[in-house]
């Protein structure tokens, strides 16, 4: 029957009325989407555009917030990553200091993308194509040890497993063989924490945080011969190998396929392992050239070392600064007689000629702040002489210096200077390692010969280019000095992302996703231990609520008012009130971290059992009477007659013990510290805590998570709505 009458439908101020509450229903239904479609659109983000909280993600039409947002999983982990991002982007603002104002700042991300996808200004295509070209020919050949690496712990710990799964099954075939996923992992973490020497039981919290925040940049820092280090270094190499590159791998495969390699042979090197023979690396590069010649993996730039000495307290002072002064391009220009328009512009390292002002500045710098692991000397034997005295006079005796090493020299003479830096820490090679960083230390800046990745690319492109005019004619620049050359970071990954569009625009709402799905599924015992609580609570629910519910309706309980009183009153107190004097109570019935504790606290439900009761009493006494004159016995009036026509309430009761069961996480966390017995909820919730860096893959696994609750909905929802109306017309 219509609400209104065909009558009351010809009232304007009815029909207003009418517009009205369905406007009103519009926007209260709208206001309870918004929350769940912004938590969509967080699932597709990534650092960019997080926290713009948007219905609708702007990278969805937009290729140049694409091309930005693919950035960001490049340098988002690189220790002070604004500063590599505007130094390789000329064209980024100064105030780009973190991903929230560059995803919020549309007009400066357009202009910025612009600049490399329409390409109407600077070098023309061919040159932007040799300068990425060049730059995967370099990247692709420079020191992982002297190298920025960015990835997510998510990519990181992805990589541990997959490499480590492979070690346990290389050195257990006839268990590999036969293993369930549970026994793999279990292998699996056991080799970890035999090699990385640490206790290792979560694969979540795996990472390389310590290792990528290295102070890198330091004079005496040097990396640690651990077996955690080289793991870090083979991760950093599968990352320069595309590994977490859009599309890259894909791509790498057919590669290889089209070369004629056995389907063995190409999943051996997908991605380009650190064994990698030099024909499979000359492969790699011929494909990396115009389909990946940018990476997540980075050469340090030291010139930002240097840029920073030189606006540091230590230059301020001993150039006697004012304190409102600092030192900048015209201070710069002054000093060295040049005319750059900005300090990013100015020559890295400082040019053989020239520069006279900032010699002494410079001096100071590589005595004083330069990583003495890029730092070579010419050995001669003068210079030998003068280590010996360095010794003699700092360790006094041989039976000194041989009780620190663990060594047997039974001269002076015996101690051989190197060129570079003694690698390793076998056979007391860190004892030496020290001894010839403590000497190095002790020389002027003119017997040392310093090395850096803008020196190591130079070298590359003079090779290559024969001059500075040939340089220039190659690349479009204009550059007065080779030393003016930086490697072109920004045009190989304008490249990279032209020649992976669609795996780019894909990429932040698969990988969140497949991370989320491989979460969960590694999580040995979250999805039985979820789909066993469903069935269980469902079935307690729907046995103590009705029983409890029909018996307060048929019979004369004594004291029954108070029965129901105390029923009403157990809704009145939040859930968390009873969960200490629960807790305790299961602990000392020794149901902890079994379904017992997860189950019986909520068997019965008050609410739900008045709600029962008063089902139960509105059902007309003649069906009560006739069924006893045909001799049924009261199990059968309460299976045969009052549960069929409380159907709807049931259905209530059971959509509330499912909701309670799947997305309880508090109680169960609670009782069960035991992970085997945790829920898809809890391991939700920590993985909530330990991803709190990546809050995208969180919002993906809530949405994830989510959609069994909106299926149950959708096909529930008549249910649902006999449930509500028929108690209000009781």
């Amino acid at each position: 029957m219509a609400l209104l009458s065909k009558v009351g439908r010809r009232n304007w101020s009815q029909r207003a009325f009418v517009v009205f509450l369905y406007l009103g229903l519009t926007v209260f239904g709208t206001t309870m989407a918004i929350p769940f479609l912004i938590t969509l659109t967080s699932s597709a983000s990534n650092a960019f555009d997080y926290e713009r909280f948007s219905i609708v993600p702007r990278s969805l039409w937009s290729k140049e917030d694409r091309f930005v947002k693919g950035l960001a999983g490049f340098i988002n982990r690189y220790p002070g990553w604004f500063t590599v991002l505007q130094d390789n982007f000329r064209e980024a603002p100064p105030q780009w200091t973190s991903w929230q104002s560059i995803g919020l700042d549309a007009a400066g991300v357009d202009r910025v993308a612009r600049f490399y996808l329409e390409a109407k200004q600077g070098p023309t295509s061919e040159q932007r194509r040799a300068q990425a070209r060049d730059y995967a020919e370099f990247v692709y050949s420079y020191p992982l040890d002297d190298s920025l690496c960015a990835f997510s712990d998510q990519e990181a710990a992805r990589y541990i497993v997959w490499r480590y799964e492979q070690r346990w099954a290389d050195a257990h075939p006839k268990d590999a063989a036969h293993a369930s996923s549970e026994q793999r992992t279990a292998g699996m973490l056991a080799e970890l924490s035999r090699q990385w020497e640490l206790p290792v039981t979560n694969l979540v919290t795996l990472g390389f945080e310590n290792e990528v925040r290295a102070p890198i940049g330091q004079q005496s820092w040097v990396p640690p011969a651990t077996a955690k280090q080289a793991d870090y270094y083979a991760f950093c190499q599968a990352q320069r190998s595309g590994f977490s590159t859009p599309g890259v791998l894909k791509k790498w495969r057919r590669f290889l396929r089209g070369h004629g390699l056995a389907p063995a042979e190409v999943e051996r090197l997908v991605p380009l392992p650190e064994n990698a023979s030099a024909r499979e690396e000359a492969l790699w590069l011929e494909f990396a050239r115009d389909v990946a010649p940018a990476s997540p993996v980075m050469p340090f730039p030291m010139r930002l070392v240097w840029l920073q000495f030189l606006t540091g307290e230590d230059v301020r002072r001993r150039l006697a600064l004012p304190n409102d002064e600092q030192f900048d391009i015209a201070r710069y220009n002054a000093l060295a007689g040049t005319d750059y328009a900005s300090l990013a512009d100015t020559p890295f390292p400082l040019p053989a000629e020239g520069f006279a002002g900032l010699r002494p500045l410079w001096r100071e710098f590589v005595e004083n702040r330069y990583p003495l692991r890029l730092t070579r000397i010419v050995v001669t034997p003068e210079l030998q002489r003068r280590f010996e005295e360095f010794l003699r006079n700092k360790y006094r005796s041989l039976e000194n210096i041989n009780r620190l090493l663990g060594g047997a020299h039974r001269s002076w003479e015996e101690f051989r200077l190197t060129d570079r830096l003694p690698a390793g820490a076998e056979g007391g090679r860190v004892g030496e390692r020290e001894l010839w960083m403590n000497f190095v230390k002790s020389l002027p800046a003119e017997l040392r010969v310093v090395e850096s990745s803008e020196k190591t690319y130079q070298q590359l492109i003079i090779a290559r280019y024969r001059d500075v005019a040939g340089i220039n004619r190659a690349y479009g620049w204009n550059l007065r000095l080779v030393e003016e050359a930086r490697a072109p970071f920004d045009q190989a990954y304008a490249a990279t992302y032209e020649a992976n569009r669609m795996a780019f625009a894909w990429a932040p709402l698969v990988e969140n996703y497949k991370t989320i799905v491989r979460f969960l599924l590694r999580q040995g015992n979250a999805i039985s231990v979820t789909l066993w609580l469903i069935v269980l609570s469902i079935a307690t629910a729907l046995t103590v609520n009705p029983l409890a519910g029909y018996a307060l309706s048929r019979f004369s309980l004594r004291n029954k008012d108070k029965i129901i009183l105390f029923c009403l009153a157990t809704s009145a107190f939040p859930a968390m009130v009873s969960a200490i004097p629960g807790y305790l109570l299961m602990r000392d019935l020794g149901m902890l971290n079994t379904f017992f504790a997860l189950v019986l606290p909520t068997a019965a439900n008050g609410m739900g059992i008045f709600i029962l009761k008063g089902f139960f009493d509105s059902l007309p006494q003649e069906l009560y009477e006739a069924a006893t004159l045909d001799g049924a016995k009261e199990w059968q009036v309460l299976v045969h007659i009052s549960l069929p026509m409380v159907k709807p309430i049931l259905a209530i009761n059971a959509l509330n013990a499912f909701l309670a069961a799947y997305g309880g996480w508090e109680w169960a966390l609670i009782v069960c510290q035991d992970h085997r017995m945790w829920t898809i909820s809890v391991w939700l919730y920590q993985a909530s805590d330990w991803w709190v860096q990546t809050p995208w893959v969180t919002s993906a696994g809530f949405v994830l998570v989510s959609i069994p609750i909106l299926v149950v909905f959708l096909f529930c929802q008549r249910i649902i709505l006999r449930g509500i109306i028929i108690p209000s017309m009781k």
